[in-house]
This record gives structure tokens, sequence and C-alpha cells, in this order.
């Protein structure tokens, strides 16, 4: 019973943490990747519970770009809601697993030193398909973030983010 409860006060803890570094890091971070197909994805339709990531989601006021984590199978990807014709949407994953020493929310500088990242899209729908965030053989977390393409913002993407739970 404590071990529940104590899973429960670790995700909490997470979920606050990513709130607070979230507000103070900033919404969105310009992109510099160059574009790839959908075949850069790590999977596709996998049911899972996925939870937004806060402090790597920006809030656009009416919109969102929200990166959702799953829970049982590792995987993340992004959405834009809502999502009007002509506007695209994509998930990066880091190439190489990120150091311990990286925290949760890294710089595209601390992930490019690091391998650099590749790009699962764009997806000219409202959702990505699914990036791999944590290979339990290997054990290698992976950075990932969310990002979009509209007419008024251009390209854009939240934060970096590395699940480490």
């Amino acid at each position: 019973m404590s071990a529940g409860k104590s899973t429960t006060s670790n995700r909490f803890a997470k979920i606050l943490l990513a709130v607070i570094v979230g507000a103070a890091a900033g919404a969105v971070v310009p992109v510099s990747a160059a574009s790839a197909t959908p075949s850069e994805c790590d999977q596709s339709g996998i049911p899972d519970y996925y939870q937004v990531v806060v402090g790597s989601s920006p809030d656009l006021g009416d919109r969102r770009l929200q990166l959702w984590n799953g829970g049982a199978f590792n995987y993340s990807y992004a959405r834009l809601s809502p999502r009007y014709s002509g506007e695209q949407v994509w998930a990066d994953r880091s190439l190489r697993g990120m150091p311990s020493s990286l925290p949760m929310y890294p710089t595209t500088e601390q992930v490019n030193a690091n391998g650099g990242w590749k790009q699962c899209g764009p997806f000219s729908s409202s959702e990505s398909s699914l990036v791999l965030n944590w290979n339990t053989s290997q054990q290698r977390h992976y950075a990932v973030r969310a990002c979009a393409r509209t007419a008024i913002l251009g390209s854009f993407c939240g934060n970096w983010y590395i699940d480490r739970s």
C-alpha cells in the first residue's frame, strides 16, 4: 500500500515540477530541424493512458500544442487543437538516449550536443504518430517535444522533455 502512495506522490511531484519549469522556461521555441517524413516515427496507434506533459506544452491562448506521454508503453505524440486547414503537427525525438546529468527539460543545444534528433512528421492532422520516450531494454531515456506549423505563428515547438519515471 505504501508503494502506491509513493508512486502517487512521485507523480504529483513530477506534475508540479513540470508546471513550475514550464512557466519559467518560456512557451514557444523556434524550430531549426529539417523536415522529415512519417517514416521517422517509432510507432502508431498504440492504446495507452496518455497524459499531457504540462511543462512542455505551450498555451497559445485559444490554441494548444500539447505533448502527450504514455503511461504504460513509453511513447509520446504531439497534438494541436484546434487545428485548422493547412496546419501541420509533428513530434521530435532525440536520436540517442539522454545522459542522466541533463535536466528533465533540456535545451535544444543540449539535445544537439548528444546526437541531435529526428522528426516524426509533419502530419496534416491534429495528431502526430508516436515516438519512443523510454527504451526499457536498452535503459535509454529520449528527449521528446511537440511541434507545429501554423499560418500565423510559422513553425514552433514546445520544450524538450525527458521522462525519467
